[in-house]
């Protein structure tokens, strides 16, 4: 519920700090006093558009912040925590700034949020009903989800039954509908990737090949460079003339002979007999390499045609064999997955049709648990029409079957309502606007106040042009509503009033040549001042303040199901 709404600098209002309790509270007061403007901050923070001009003159921004105790709503704390929001102890704070500039600041317990967002929360938490402002009940569009929440458990499981049956049927038949329009293309890319996988899998990629052969290609084409160096380095090494393993063998026995006078000497025979050693080990395998050398212009001229393949290939699939044969996996991975199975249209449309048959079950099925619901909602409706004194009233919900199926089913539906008896039924949306048009959107409301599990309904004098008996019944039937969910009224009406838990006044001042709104709650003679007042006009009289207490003593008293 809305625990604090804190308003400064906007519109007439310089400051105002209002404290609100569960129940129904009621804002009186004249007109142009200020009613309206509270309503108008209750908007702004919870999503509505604002302007500069809303910003009391002379002032450089207005600030408005609310105080919410949040209800147990698994989508708004859902909704909350995927923003970021966090929740302590259950209370949500909003906070928006307006400046003369045109920003506007908005933040939800310190994160800073956009304007859509605030939206987004800000149905959960305010329902505004106004006497030509009835938002979901007048959207057609909304009609059926009302009639589903309205439904409960049974509704709901037959409505899961229907949609995961639809999903299926809307799957097959959205991949028969791609297969039929662009089966030309699924073939051609077929045939694309049958060629490529063929092509990779005669060219028989190994990983590393290209760098052995490059290597192999490398010593045939410079055959006779390797050969001449390798003879020319036998010859140093054990040439006639005496090479460098015999220097090094010449080198090595004259330190030895002197090896037992000095260790230096020792140390340095030692040293000459590795190389010696190493060099002659380096002799044997020049020998062994001028043996394997050959020539086969053949092998060349192969490596070559392998090289071109290969190169052919990367610039086509990949700058690497190895980006080569990754491509190829893909390839496989891909062909595996288009089984031909799956292009079989008649395969597809038998499926389909067997899946039509089970959605057309199934909604119709859904169809008759709805109609169900909805003679009961309209019982449910047409009694609190009764008791709200509009015995010529009805209300009706209206199927309309649609072409095909869709996720909600097989069906339009449709509020219908007569307003006065021979009038006949007419669309919701079409109502006319007075006394009656307020009361059916009461009942409505009050039918509907529990499933929609809003926070806090405001009525903004919705209950205009009404009196007497009526405007008993609809006060009792706010407090109905309160029941659930917390009420705030403005109204003009004095039994609406003296049936209210709690009373704000709102009045108009002048100060230091300045129009200010102020706001009172009132204590029970205060409230039986303001009752008189709305009853005698300025001039309160003996008879308007005991009719004021009698009002209050005979006023219905709210009942709570739950905590607001």
């Amino acid at each position: 519920m809305l625990e604090n709404l804190i308003i400064e600098n906007f519109a007439i209002i310089e400051k105002v700090d209002l404290q609100f309790e569960a129940g129904m509270s009621v804002l009186t007061g004249e007109t142009g006093a200020g009613k309206s403007i509270i309503i108008d901050a209750l908007l702004m923070l919870t999503g509505g558009r604002a302007s500069s001009e809303m910003i009391r003159h002379g002032s450089p921004k207005a600030v408005l912040q609310a105080v919410f105790r949040l209800p147990e709503n698994d989508k708004l704390l859902a909704h909350l925590a995927e923003i970021g929001v966090p929740i302590e102890d259950g209370e949500l704070i909003i906070y928006r700034e307006l400046n003369a500039n045109g920003r506007s600041l908005i933040r939800l317990n310190g994160v800073v949020v956009n304007l859509k967002t605030l939206a987004r929360v800000g149905q959960y938490l305010v329902d505004i009903q106004g006497q030509n402002d009835t938002q979901q009940l007048l959207n057609v569009d909304e009609h059926l989800i009302l009639l589903d929440g309205f439904g409960g458990e049974k509704l709901q499981t037959t409505k899961t039954a229907y949609q995961q049956v639809f999903q299926e049927f809307r799957a097959i038949t959205q991949r028969l509908r791609k297969i039929q329009t662009s089966q030309q293309d699924m073939t051609q890319r077929l045939d694309l990737l049958q060629f490529q996988q063929q092509e990779l899998v005669e060219a028989d990629l190994q990983p590393n090949e290209e760098e052995f052969l490059l290597d192999a290609r490398g010593k045939l084409l410079n055959h006779k460079k390797i050969a001449d160096r390798l003879q020319n380095a036998q010859l140093a090494l054990n040439g006639e003339q005496g090479g460098a393993v015999d220097m090094l063998a010449q080198a090595m026995h004259e330190l030895q002979e002197i090896a037992e006078f000095d260790a230096t000497y020792a140390e340095l025979a030692t040293t000459i007999a590795d190389s010696y050693y190493t060099a002659q080990e380096v002799g044997r395998d020049v020998d062994e390499q001028i043996g394997a050398l050959t020539y086969d212009e053949s092998e060349l001229l192969r490596i070559e045609d392998r090289l071109q393949l290969i190169h052919t290939l990367e610039r086509k699939y990949g700058p690497t064999v190895a980006d080569v044969l990754q491509f190829k996996a893909k390839i496989d991975q891909e062909l595996a997955a288009l089984d031909h199975d799956e292009f079989d249209i008649e395969q597809l449309q038998v499926k389909q049709n067997e899946l039509r048959q089970v959605v057309r079950k199934q909604a119709v099925k859904l169809r008759e648990v709805r109609q169900e619901v909805a003679r009961h909602l309209e019982q449910a409706v047409n009694q609190q029409l009764s008791e709200l004194l509009m015995s010529g009233a009805e209300f009706a919900v209206r199927f309309e079957p649609i072409t095909g199926y869709i996720s909600s089913g097989a069906d339009k539906v449709e509020f219908y309502v007569q307003t006065n008896v021979g009038e006949g039924l007419a669309p919701l949306a079409k109502i006319a606007s007075g006394g009656e048009a307020a009361r059916l959107m009461l009942a409505l409301k009050t039918t509907f106040a529990k499933q929609q599990n809003i926070v806090s309904i405001v009525f903004d004098e919705a209950d205009t042009g009404v009196s007497g008996r009526v405007a008993q019944a609809i006060a009792r039937k706010m407090l109905t509503i309160a029941a659930d969910s917390q009420v705030l009224a403005i109204t003009h009406l004095p039994q609406v009033a003296a049936a209210a838990t709690h009373h704000f006044l709102i009045a108009k001042t002048t100060e230091n040549d300045r129009t200010v709104t102020q706001v009172t709650a009132l204590d029970e003679a205060g409230r039986e001042g303001a009752i008189a007042m709305m009853l005698s006009g300025e001039d309160i009289t003996t008879t308007a303040l005991a009719n004021a207490r009698e009002l209050r003593q005979q006023a219905p008293k709210i009942k709570h199901k739950k905590n607001n």
